[in-house]
């Protein structure tokens, strides 16, 4: 019977740059399945050494699980548990049956605490609101203080910069801006820098990047430091009240980073997720597909935040019967510091 072939690809500064085919049999066991997705990672995964984990040691723990006879109720229930080890929510499994829902690692820390109304935000808090785009809300909150949300940073470049220049030139006028990243789900981080250099006011090193070229866990591309300096016709450096969550996500994480580096910046709500790296997408030899957090993202004082996120500079959290009655404490605490 002939063989199905799965193509193993080297990463090295974000491109391809070795691959192998490997020839597994097109009805691949459990096992087999197990195995493949074992190596992947093994090869390509970025954060082995910052989260402190022996994958030799899980290897040996889950392997053994899996007989001849093992089905894919099986297979799944051992992958998801092994890839739960990596605390990852770029880390994903996605089968093709549709009894077995898409897995993303992390989960078994719970639900998420944000708590978040953009309706109740319009109705009970802004005085004047508008939609930029899809991903962009902008208005102003009483006591002449401004609001801006960011759902995501995926949007064109030029949507965002000639949506900012109208931006920051209507809340320009105002004492302190409110900046709420608490759904932002992410997006590309080149876009954030863009963004977070619209309130920067010199330049500063916020981050440094690296993604995994060798087989070993500690072979790395050199890193890429990131800078937050001035963009745009204009830039908002009057005080600014962040708000992330536990939905800040990935690319606004990142973003996260560079606000945290303005002296006008103060983060305050829940920490945010905890996942920086970048991702790259495989297909196992069953046909379920996976995905692999290929990078390492330290700060500019080389410290790593993946698995914990940033923690805030003031602590709120609101709950879904605070939202029930109109309030959103989290933004209300942002307008005490912003008065």
């Amino acid at each position: 019977m002939k063989k199905t072939l799965i193509l193993s690809c080297m990463l090295a500064l974000g491109t391809f740059s070795s691959c192998e085919t490997l020839e597994v049999e097109p009805t691949a066991t459990a096992q087999t399945n197990f195995k493949f997705v074992w190596q992947e990672f093994d090869q390509l995964y970025g954060g082995f050494e910052v989260k402190a984990v022996d994958w030799l040691a899980v290897q040996r723990n889950y392997r053994p699980q899996l007989t001849p006879q093992s089905d894919n109720a099986d297979l799944y229930r051992v992958l998801t548990h092994m890839l739960d080890e990596l605390n990852d929510g770029h880390v994903s499994l996605s089968p093709t049956e549709a009894q077995y829902p898409r897995y993303v690692s992390g989960q078994s820390r719970g639900p998420a605490l944000n708590h978040t109304s953009l309706a109740l935000i319009k109705a009970r808090y802004l005085t004047e609101s508008h939609l930029a785009s899809p991903t962009i809300t902008y208005g102003k909150l009483p006591g002449n203080v401004g609001y801006l949300y960011l759902s995501g940073l995926d949007e064109d470049y030029r949507n965002y910069q000639q949506n900012l220049d109208n931006i920051l030139r209507d809340l320009q006028g105002t004492k302190a801006l409110v900046l709420d990243i608490r759904d932002n789900s992410g997006g590309r981080d080149e876009l954030g820098q863009y963004v977070a250099g619209r309130f920067a006011d010199q330049r500063r090193l916020y981050m440094k990047s690296r993604k995994r070229n060798g087989p070993l866990h500690n072979q790395f591309t050199a890193w890429q430091e990131w800078y937050v300096q001035p963009t745009g016709s204009r830039q908002y450096t009057n005080p600014i009240i962040l708000l992330t969550s536990d939905d800040t996500f990935s690319a606004g994480e990142t973003f996260t980073l560079a606000l945290k580096r303005l002296p006008h910046v103060r983060q305050v709500g829940i920490a945010t997720y905890g996942a920086f790296s970048d991702r790259v997408e495989r297909d196992m030899p069953n046909g379920w597909r996976f995905t692999v957090s290929v990078g390492e993202y330290r700060d500019h004082n080389g410290v790593s935040w993946e698995g914990r996120g940033l923690t805030p500079d003031v602590a709120v959290a609101n709950t879904a019967a605070d939202l029930a009655a109109g309030h959103d404490l989290i933004l209300e605490r942002a307008l005490q510091l912003a008065q």
